[in-house]
């Protein structure tokens, strides 16, 4: 019987009220309410306090360490492969060994000396620039390695250079594993 009767007088007063009115206002006059108190001028009101000046700390990079180069994977016929990228070894668009590159290609030194067999050093670089720049910096700088193994005691006659450009490199793309010299046993 109650049940009837709460039922009957709701739908009576739903006519007069909108359905949720009563409970959605009681946070509207809060809200409300505290939109003006956050909007007020009066200082002595605000319990605003700013937040203290920072300063940004800029992280500290350094280079990632030079790849170990004393060791080469053997290909499927029989060759053996060291590649190292010429990021590591040169300068953007330059030919000129850097102070690392020294350092870096003495590991592979002892390897190549107990080879017996001709030595080919490669020259890539990455399809920016035209062609013709693209296949003499690749040149120029497996020119530059070549100078350096000779340096190492290693038989000119033995080595070999091959430019190969851009060859494989998409055109107008900065990409850096395109730019590399691989040293090749035979």
């Amino acid at each position: 019987m109650y049940l009837a009767l709460r039922t009957a007088g709701r739908a009576a007063s739903a006519g007069r009220r909108l359905p949720g009115l009563a409970v959605c206002a009681p946070f509207a006059l809060a809200a409300l309410l505290g939109l003006t108190a956050a909007c007020s001028n009066d200082a002595a009101a605000s319990t605003f306090t700013p937040a203290p000046h920072a300063t940004r700390v800029p992280p500290t990079v350094s280079a990632d360490p030079l790849p170990p180069l004393s060791s080469f994977i053997t290909q499927a016929d029989g060759s053996r492969v060291s590649t190292v990228s010429a990021d590591y070894l040169f300068d953007a668009d330059s030919d000129v060994l850097r102070p690392e590159a020294a350092t870096a290609l003495a590991g592979i030194v002892p390897q190549i000396r107990e080879h017996d067999g001709k030595v080919q050093v490669v020259g890539y670089s990455d399809g920016l620039g035209s062609t013709e720049h693209n296949l003499e910096l690749s040149r120029e700088r497996a020119v530059a390695v070549q100078t350096y193994l000779t340096s190492q005691d290693i038989p000119a006659a033995m080595l070999e250079v091959v430019a190969k450009g851009e060859a494989g490199a998409a055109d107008n793309v900065a990409d850096a594993s395109r730019r590399r010299v691989e040293i090749v046993l035979r």
